[in-house]
């Protein structure tokens, strides 16, 4: 078993090229034993409208992808540091701002998101979750840029 600080790492899971290099890297530092690492995904709540079953099923669709690439993902991840990984899906308005408040009530030692983006600049080479959740989280954050 490892002894490192980081037990419990959150990853925002976007089931982009990013997250999954997110979710690789969060793998490696929690390494075998104890720990775990989650993938959070925060679906953007829709407006308190009537619901319909188009947009009912359109919701369902997304989170059948996100699961269907998640597991496709962990499998790699997961097999190459010994590490339990889930997925939780949740749904707000503001993204970043769920992530940081999902990692602060559930306990979790660190924060890991793809960077997204491409500029030259750190504030346009940041996507704006990134940008929130390094700017406003109260654990640290570890932004993974591309491979």
């Amino acid at each position: 078993m490892t002894s490192g600080p980081f037990r419990r790492v959150l990853v925002g899971w976007d089931s982009s090229a990013d997250a999954a290099a997110a979710l690789g890297i969060a793998a490696s530092i929690v390494g075998g034993g104890e720990g775990d690492v989650v993938a959070l995904t925060v679906l953007r709540e829709a407006p308190h409208l009537e619901a319909t079953d188009e947009s009912d099923g359109q919701r369902d669709a997304i989170r059948r992808r996100a699961d269907a690439h998640f597991a496709q993902v962990r499998q790699a991840a997961a097999g190459a540091a010994n590490v339990r990984m889930s997925l939780k899906i949740i749904e707000d308005r503001q993204v970043g701002r769920a992530v940081c408040a999902y990692a602060a009530e559930h306990g979790f030692d660190l924060l890991v998101l793809g960077r997204s983006g491409d500029g030259t600049r750190l504030r346009s080479r940041l996507g704006r979750v990134a940008e929130a959740a390094a700017r406003d989280c109260a654990i640290p954050v570890l932004l993974v840029g591309p491979r």
